[in-house]
């Protein structure tokens, strides 16, 4: 985890060796639709691209990294 003054926030970094997936990619889920109607999954990831100041990934030297940014 990473601070940054200006403007204050906080970065955290998470990386892994496994496939290489970009959940940046996956299709947003229907938020429109009833619980009972949507498929299970999703909602994690939309969750944390509604939140976050700023997001990124990126595929390098054999690991996914996915980089998220909330100024505070």
């Amino acid at each position: 985890m990473e601070f940054e003054k200006d403007p204050l926030c906080v970065v955290i970094t998470f990386l892994d060796q496994g496939k290489p997936y970009d959940p940046l990619q996956k299709e947003d889920p229907d938020v429109t639709l009833a619980v009972e109607d949507r498929p299970i999954g999703g909602l994690g990831v939309f969750i944390v691209k509604k939140t976050m100041d700023d997001i990124s990934y990126e595929r390098r030297d054999g690991q996914n990294i996915l980089t998220i940014k909330k100024n505070i």
